[in-house]
């Protein structure tokens, strides 16, 4: 049910500015819009709840009925009769769903060239073809194939590890340590991810994204893998978790250092519960996200135990650039400690999302402050529209220069004039009216939030940070809570390296898979290549 206050109208508190103003409208009239076709869904599951409880559970007609009249049953319905467009009308009605968008894409899709074709091929029998004369007297006309999509189960295979061994002829009157000291020589095995371990790449990396991106809890691969045979406990497969997690912090301390040399940073963070198995207690800790820009396309999580000062200062020690991030408290002192190397961006997001959660309270206000709003992304719509088609080959920083002079031209006003409003409209409500609160916090973040105006790298709002997070959001609701606060760091190495993949569009499980093959033996300099970014398949 719809929470928003009757509209009252002010004549004295409506804009004056034209284009501010039918903006307002518009906005309203798609706001009715939908009101009125919420309205008209409710009452049609009105009708139907009251006529399933009071009205007849059926509408066709009772064949024993048909004597009371005169005329045949054929007569009755047929086609052109009163009582079957009645029937038909009524029928189409109750089966068409209100106001249905058009689907597109109607029909079976094409099946990906990717997949692996098993052919089945289907004949006659021989009884059939000697019912026929035989095959003399069939001829080959072609053949009929359809195509339909079949699964198998995973493919979980054991591998075997031999090493070969080999005694020296004659032997040495002692033996040393030296491979050529030695009497009883074996190969040597590649160095595996964890060592002594059960468990190779391919299902390390299946655990890992089935956890980190597929938000499955270890129990519930627990219950899955038992189904193969396998009685892997979730405290085993958490243990494959934090020592793997130890084998790609170099990679992530990496990938902290690229991220760093970045010119724009989005950050933002979520709250994660912990709970303490041994003191039976629970806390919130955090989990930050890092995005880097398009020079430096990489995405970095870090966890801490609170939500202090001291762990985005501490990441964010080396960084100097533009930091676009919420208005949390914490970020004031790493601005003011870096003697203006951290430039402050601000959300326009955050601003716009505080009127339209509160426009109940003062519907004309919030309107009219959304509308505003509207128009800023309304422009930021349009540059990426031309980014994506007659700037497309432009030199990246040719194209940041058009988008600045394009928002000093058409944002600047919008953002004077939204300024102009604020000041006038603030003073006349209470300080604790949430459309005032509101109001202050655009006034207080003015700077920063007008600051992406200057430079054509920088976003309106940190949604890019917050779509880093939103894998978090979702997987907290399967699995809850972190065992420790190494159980959270460890999390963040893997939420680091599938973020990265997901943004670089790369299938996380073969990237998991090559990297736990390749970086038990890889050295310092190999590990840039291994980095999502740069990473190719063997």
């Amino acid at each position: 049910m719809s929470t928003d206050a009757p509209l009252q109208v002010d004549p004295a508190a409506l804009p004056n500015d034209p284009a501010v103003l039918k903006a307002l409208v518009t906005q309203l009239v798609a706001s009715l819009g939908e009101r009125d076709a919420r309205i008209a869904k409710l009452e049609r599951h009105m009708d139907l709840l009251v006529r399933r409880l009071y009205g007849r559970t059926s509408e066709k007609l009772d064949p024993r009925q048909l004597p009371l009249f005169d005329a045949s049953p054929e007569e009755i319905f047929t086609e052109e009769s009163p009582a079957a467009e009645v029937l038909v009308t009524a029928e189409t009605a109750e089966s068409a769903p209100p106001e249905t968008p058009a689907r597109r894409g109607h029909g079976r899709r094409p099946k990906p060239d990717t997949l692996r074709r098993v052919d089945r091929v289907y004949d006659l029998t021989d009884a059939e073809k000697q019912a026929l004369a035989g095959d003399g007297q069939l001829e080959p006309l072609g053949e009929e194939v359809t195509e339909q999509y079949e699964w198998e189960p995973s493919c979980l295979y054991v591998v075997r590890h031999i090493q070969k061994k080999y005694v020296r002829r004659p032997q040495r009157l002692e033996s040393g340590e030296a491979p050529h000291e030695k009497n009883v020589i074996i190969a040597a095995k590649p160095p595996q991810p964890i060592p002594g371990g059960v468990a190779g790449p391919g299902l390390l990396a299946h655990v890992l994204v089935s956890r980190f991106a597929d938000h499955l809890p270890y129990h519930r691969q627990e219950d899955i893998l038992a189904r193969y045979g396998l009685s892997f406990s979730r405290q085993t497969t958490c243990g494959w978790a934090l020592s793997l997690a130890e084998l790609a912090t170099p990679l992530i301390r990496l990938a902290i250092d690229e991220i760093l040399a970045s010119r724009v940073l989005h950050t933002d963070d979520t709250p994660v519960k912990v709970r303490d198995a041994h003191q039976k207690l629970e806390r919130m800790g955090r989990f930050w996200t890092y995005v880097g820009d398009d020079d430096h396309p990489l995405i970095v999580f870090q966890y801490t135990p609170n939500r202090s000062r001291d762990g985005p200062a501490g990441f964010l020690k080396n960084f100097r650039g533009y930091l676009q991030a919420d208005a949390f408290g914490g970020y004031d002192g790493i601005y003011a400690g870096s003697g203006g190397t951290i430039l402050e961006v601000a959300c326009w997001a955050h601003a716009r999302r505080k009127f339209f959660e509160n426009r109940a309270t003062d519907r004309l206000r919030a309107e009219t402050a959304l509308a505003h709003i509207g128009q800023l992304y309304k422009l930021e719509r349009d540059l990426k529209n031309r980014c994506g088609g007659e700037w497309r080959e432009l030199p990246r920083a040719e194209r940041f220069a058009r988008i600045a002079a394009e928002r000093e031209a058409r944002a600047r006003p919008l953002l004077e004039k939204l300024l102009e409003w604020l000041t006038a409209e603030s003073p006349k409500l209470v300080p604790k009216h949430p459309i005032r609160q509101a109001m202050e916090y655009a006034l207080g973040n003015w700077q920063a939030l007008c600051r992406y105006n200057n430079d054509g790298a920088l976003d309106i709002d940190n949604n890019e940070a917050e779509r880093a997070l939103r894998g978090i959001a979702i997987g907290r609701k399967n699995w809850l809570f972190c065992g420790s606060d190494r159980g959270g760091q460890a999390a963040a190495v893997h939420f680091s390296l599938i973020a990265s993949c997901r943004r670089h569009q790369i299938d996380a499980f073969a990237y998991l898979r090559d990297l736990f093959t390749r970086l038990p033996a890889a050295t310092p300099s190999d590990l840039r290549n291994l980095l999502p970014d740069r990473w190719q398949p063997r």
